[in-house]
């Protein structure tokens, strides 16, 4: 199925109504009060750069990245539709996402996941990325795993 990425605003309704599904999922996976003690990092209005993927013009999938304070992009809100996963939608997202950082300057991105995650820290290792200390608010947290990815 063809696949399409657009670059959106993070005010755009395909990306609120894709990251409210995200969130959704956070609640329904590790409860209320863990999901909200990240929602500090998600702040669209933080992002620099978000995109939207589109099958047959329905919005199946969402990614952002953001500027950490020390300068290093970081990938966010990554999210494919359960009936769109397994099809290239993630990896053509972080492709969008990782070439626009590269046109800001910058030659590697991280990111962080949930350590139950395996499914997504295997997606990201395949992409590339090698899991690192964790950084940030990040450090000491164990229930995050970091990844980092010398991008070009």
């Amino acid at each position: 199925m063809k696949i399409e990425i657009k670059y959106v605003e993070v005010d755009h309704p395909d990306l609120i109504s894709l990251v409210d599904q995200l969130n959704d999922f956070f609640n329904q996976e590790w409860g209320p009060d863990v999901a909200k003690g990240y929602q500090n990092h998600h702040n669209l209005a933080a992002m620099a750069c978000a995109v939207v993927a589109y099958q047959q013009d329905q919005p199946v999938g969402c990614g952002c990245w953001k500027r950490l304070a020390d300068g290093r992009p970081e990938i966010k809100r990554m999210f494919v539709q359960p009936k769109a996963r397994s099809g290239g939608v993630a990896s053509r997202m972080l492709t969008a996402l990782e070439e626009d950082i590269l046109k800001q300057g910058d030659d590697r991105a991280v990111l962080e996941t949930g350590a139950e995650m395996t499914s997504a820290i295997s997606f990201y290792q395949k992409q590339g990325y090698q899991i690192i200390p964790n950084y940030g608010d990040f450090i000491g947290d164990d229930w995050c795993v970091c990844l980092e990815k010398q991008l070009g």
